[in-house]
């Protein structure tokens, strides 16, 4: 029979090490991109990545990050491809980020780090319509292949049902830094 004292140590051999899991997630480095369209989309990606740098994470935006004199067709692939890059979050909302995923999802040394984010209408599987264009045949392959093609409320969606592309970054880098630090150690 276990005394109260022994119930107690065990007890706080537990907490102590729900301590140290929490304490280990909080410090896992994480490194994600924010990749999307100008304007209105580069301020969106900047706030998002201020949250993020807030919760932890170190965040790249590749406007802000790399060389001017550096073309970003040949840039972005080359940060996307590091091994310490973790994840990189693509907001498909112009054809220019449509054109960014073309180029990096046949990249094997970044595809299976590439989140792809699309507005419902344009989703391979629950679009509306299941349009049949090469883009959403692209998202599908993607999907099939990688897993990682995520719909997000581009406002369309009368009830609010579908999360936003910011909480899609955030729960999916939340979760990709707990696993990670779990795995690790």
């Amino acid at each position: 029979m276990t005394s109260p004292a022994d119930n107690n140590r065990e007890f706080d051999s537990v907490e102590s090490r729900v301590h140290e899991l929490q304490r280990q997630i909080k410090k896992q480095r994480v490194i994600i991109a924010l990749l999307g369209a100008g304007g209105r989309g580069l301020a969106e990606r900047r706030t998002v990545a201020s949250e993020l740098r807030g919760l932890g994470f170190n965040t790249i935006i590749p406007e802000d990050a790399l060389p001017l004199e550096v073309s970003p067709s040949i840039a972005e692939p080359e940060l996307l491809a590091w091994p310490e890059l973790d994840l990189a979050f693509l907001n498909i909302e112009s054809w220019g980020s449509a054109s960014e995923f073309a180029q990096f999802q046949s990249d094997s040394r970044i595809a299976n780090k590439l989140r792809v984010i699309v507005p419902r209408r344009h989703h391979p599987l629950y679009g509306s319509g299941v349009s049949s264009g090469y883009l959403t045949d692209m998202y599908l392959t993607h999907d099939a292949v990688f897993g990682h093609v995520y719909m997000h409320d581009d406002g369309s969606a009368a009830d609010g049902s579908l999360p936003s592309a910011k909480e899609i970054i955030i729960t999916i880098s939340q979760r990709c830094r707990q696993w990670k630090a779990i795995n690790s150690s």
